[in-house]
């Protein structure tokens, strides 16, 4: 005979752990899809030849009015993300378009970034969320980004006139696979460069690492330019004031302990920590010296950054990178081979403007090259990781914070061939 609230109660429970299970795989699921849109637009922007994606490494050169132009920085040094900063909006190809009318100059890349259009007074359809808006400011910058095609568009003084339209003085078209260093006429910020470069975010803060150079402001730049700057909204040709383009490095023998006695909090040792590695570039006129921080609409910092979070790093702790520094350093010479009892040796030629140099090996029957240092400092390498009895060949370029020299690379070796030495 059976007992029906028995059976009652098990169809109960097993009810039960399918609803449960259900409600688990769903959530899960959810959590994967909000995640994925989350992590879709945490990663590091433009190439990684770009100047701004490279450390200035080992031994830099300091230009010889380095203490000179650091003495003429003056007020607060600032961190604000309320306003005057850029706020990175991620879309893709789901988000609607919108109509945005440019009074003034259309910077249009194309070419891999070697090609620019110069378009004037037109309206273009650029996908824009519904909840966008401009930064506080009178600048009133935007910046939209499609992290899967790399398409940004940035744009200046923009003003939404209606629910589907908006103006704006200045816009761009770039792309964040490519340099960040735009063709000459380019219209964005006063050093001519993507507003997005060297802009420091929220993911990097929770990751503890900025893998880029940050961009600042000071309140006085030179009319003069360099590298990575392609122009500038400079106001004096003085040369005790420092011009677009302009890296300087926070005094890389400085240690935690000294970040603590500034008083630095979690974000500003992180910053500071980027600011030895990689250092800040001069991209813009300001108010006074400051780091641009994403707007704070888009990053919802949290406070943790604010405009106090650097204000205590004393100017005089920074050095100013030789502004004679090369675009990018000539490529090495006289690439030879040695053979020893475990090893093989490749030299070559030291190359000027160059603190570091890429060494890679290919073997016969592979398809691509294996990286073996990219922080090489003398002009030889040691290879003690290979086959003796294989056929390889080895490339090598060189190095600096400005840029990769093109690689040179020997002949194919057979390494049994090869004489010991």
């Amino acid at each position: 005979m059976f007992d029906g609230t028995v059976i009652n109660r098990r169809i109960g429970l097993i009810y039960s752990i399918v609803l449960f299970f259900a409600l688990v795989l769903f959530g899960l699921n959810s959590t994967a899809k909000e995640s994925a849109v989350i992590l879709k637009g945490e990663k590091r922007p433009y190439s990684q030849s770009s100047p701004w994606n490279l450390e200035i490494g080992p031994d830099p050169k300091y230009d010889e009015l380095s203490d000179y132009l650091i003495e003429n920085l003056a007020g607060p040094f600032g961190s604000n993300n309320k306003h005057f900063t850029i706020p990175i909006y991620v879309v893709d190809s789901q988000t609607p378009r919108q109509q945005i009318q440019i009074s003034h100059y259309y910077s249009y890349v194309t070419g891999n970034g070697e090609k620019l259009d110069i378009k004037k007074h037109v309206t273009i359809a650029v996908p824009i969320p519904v909840e966008a808006a401009p930064a506080n400011g009178t600048d009133g910058n935007i910046v939209l980004w499609d992290p899967d095609t790399g398409d940004e568009w940035g744009f200046w003084k923009a003003v939404q006139t209606s629910s589907h339209t908006w103006q704006a003085k200045n816009g761009y078209h770039y792309n964040t696979n490519w340099s960040a260093v735009p063709p000459s006429g380019f219209q964005s910020r006063g050093a001519g460069v993507p507003y997005f470069a060297g802009l420091v975010r929220p993911w990097e803060i929770k990751e503890g690492r900025i893998s880029h150079a940050i961009a600042f402001g000071v309140n006085y730049p030179n009319k003069y330019l360099i590298f990575p700057a392609t122009k500038s909204d400079g106001k004096t040709l003085l040369p005790y004031y420092l011009p677009m383009g302009a890296r300087l490095q926070l005094d890389p023998s400085l240690s935690e302990k000294d970040f603590e006695i500034w008083g630095l909090d979690r974000a500003g040792k992180i910053i500071a920590k980027a600011m030895q590695e990689y250092g800040m570039i001069l991209v813009s006129g300001s108010g006074h010296p400051k780091i641009y921080t994403e707007y704070d609409k888009t990053a919802n910092w949290k406070d943790e950054i604010d405009k106090n979070t650097v204000r205590n790093i004393p100017y005089s702790a920074f050095h100013v990178l030789d502004r004679k520094t090369h675009e990018k350093p000539e490529s090495p010479t006289n690439l030879t081979i040695e053979k020893r009892q475990t090893a093989i040796t490749i030299h070559w030629q030291k190359v000027e403007w160059a603190n570091r140099y890429i060494v890679k090996r290919k073997k016969l029957g592979e398809d691509s090259f294996v990286l073996l240092t990219d922080m090489q400092v003398n002009p030889e390498y040691v290879d003690t990781v290979m086959f003796l009895d294989k056929h390889y060949r080895y490339c090598v370029s060189a190095v600096n914070h400005n840029g990769i020299s093109d690689e040179v690379c020997t002949e194919r070796v057979n390494l049994e061939q090869l004489s010991s030495k």
